[in-house]
């Protein structure tokens, strides 16, 4: 109804626009046609007029049969047989005071017609009691045929235009309902999808291409989301049944802690019961990381590093470990990176894992120009001495529960999470060198950036 409304709308301006140029055009036309006639007789009368005002009438002419001449003083000298008995038709004063005449328009009831008028000056002798002068000389046409024509085209004009403005409307509303009974039945499609259905999608139009390239797309799209609705679930059943294992394990050291006696096998018990839920609790949080909103505004960068570079180290010097953490001093104060922190963390767990004690673990952050929509990236590069990636499952080491130690308590996750967060932001995490003496990881991230003012980070 909207469509339509405004076609009608837009048909009515254009109608109304139109009819009032039209109808000035029309009447600009009668108005010159009528001119024209005047002036041609005005040119015959002339001829019949004799100095003193008298006409002379050329016996039967139908061009001078309405004339009519004033004299000076405002008298009618003369008419011709239809207009006699009648005052001056116009002001002589106002035909006399223009070179090209005045002209006007009159209905006379005796005899009942309208006329158009046009009079113009003329020199008069004297005529009895009327002085010598400039008069006026005064032709008239019948006006009624030219208004009854112009009367009928301006109303065949209006008809017309009220047929074109009711022929939008019917064309705006039968193109309108045809284009919505698509939209409606494919609206009415989608509504009866169920999660199983996304495979199959919705039909496509056959008689309407644009319809038909949407739809398509739709159903791509709906394709993506079964895919990746489908991946999600297997993981999800997959995690369920290996994360049973360690929940299993620890019930069991739970209720061997609770047969024992010895405080001190107890005591043991317990420290490995919350070593295992730490590290359950660990993989959970940062599977509830990759998933959540990440709409917030995170803090700057250089504050990020500054508090998680303290953290590290003490996470280090637990497992008898150095972290040399070194940051570009040039990192812009206002630059943001909100994940990073959770990518990098699971790939510094791993390499402070399979790092001997009394060495050193290595991080280099610096930022590079970025490609497409982000302008900057972080680029962080994590070395770790030690035996290396083995050579048996380098080429899928980042994938789900891959590990090269006992994934009895839920190991296997941390690489996977930490690449899979990035590339959902569009980063990436790749191993560039599996060593040995040194296994080298690569942290790509986008930033934005706030400030560009230089200031030293956390080293």
């Amino acid at each position: 109804m909207r469509l339509v409304l405004g076609a009608v709308v837009v048909g009515i301006t254009f109608a109304a626009l139109f009819g009032a140029g039209a109808t000035w055009r029309v009447r600009h036309a009668e108005d010159r046609a009528l001119r024209a006639a005047l002036e041609s007789r005005v040119e015959l009368a002339r001829d019949e007029v004799a100095p003193d005002g008298s006409l002379r009438q050329d016996a039967g002419s139908p061009k001078t049969d309405l004339v009519q001449v004033v004299g000076p003083d405002g008298v009618v000298r003369s008419s011709s047989p239809s207009l006699r008995g009648l005052g001056p038709l116009v002001d002589v004063g106002a035909a006399t005071g223009s070179t090209s005449g005045v002209s006007s328009k009159v209905a006379l009831r005796s005899p009942d017609i309208d006329l158009a008028l046009l009079g113009v000056p003329v020199r008069l002798a004297p005529n009895g009691s009327s002085p010598a002068g400039t008069g006026a000389l005064v032709v008239a046409v019948d006006a009624e045929g030219f208004d009854a024509a112009t009367g009928d085209l301006l109303g065949l004009l209006l008809v017309g235009l009220l047929a074109v403005v009711l022929a939008i409307a019917l064309l705006s509303w039968v193109l309108t309902g045809r284009a919505l009974r698509s939209v409606t039945t494919l609206t009415e499609s989608a509504e009866e999808v169920r999660t199983q259905d996304l495979a199959t999608g919705l039909p496509v139009p056959r008689h309407d291409a644009e319809l038909g390239r949407l739809v398509a797309a739709l159903n791509r799209m709906l394709v993506r989301l079964h895919d990746s609705h489908a991946t999600e679930l297997a993981f999800a059943a997959d995690a369920g049944h290996r994360l049973r294992t360690p929940v299993a394990t620890l019930r069991a050291e739970a209720e061997l802690a609770l047969r024992g006696g010895d405080p001190t096998e107890q005591k043991a018990a317990l420290e490995r019961i919350v070593e295992d839920a730490d590290r359950l609790t660990l993989v959970v949080d940062r599977m509830l990381a990759r998933t959540r909103s990440r709409s917030h505004q995170p803090a700057p960068l250089v504050e990020v590093l500054d508090d998680a570079g303290a953290r590290w180290r003490r996470q280090a010097e637990l497992a008898a470990i150095s972290l040399d953490l070194v940051v570009d001093r040039t990192l812009p104060t206002g630059l943001r990176c909100g994940a990073l922190l959770e990518v990098m963390e699971p790939v510094l767990d791993n390499a402070l894992r399979h790092t001997p004690a009394h060495r050193t673990v290595r991080i280099d952050l610096h930022v590079e120009p970025g490609v497409g929509p982000h302008a900057e990236r972080v680029v962080v590069d994590l070395s770790n001495p030690g035996d290396g990636v083995p050579a048996d499952i380098e080429s899928h080491l980042f994938d789900a529960w891959v590990s090269s130690r006992d994934a009895s308590t839920a190991g296997g996750l941390g690489l996977w999470l930490a690449r899979e967060t990035a590339r959902d932001l569009g980063g990436d995490v790749i191993l560039v060198t599996g060593g040995p003496p040194t296994t080298t990881f690569r942290i790509v991230l986008p930033a934005s950036s706030g400030p560009h003012k230089p200031q030293t980070a956390a080293g």
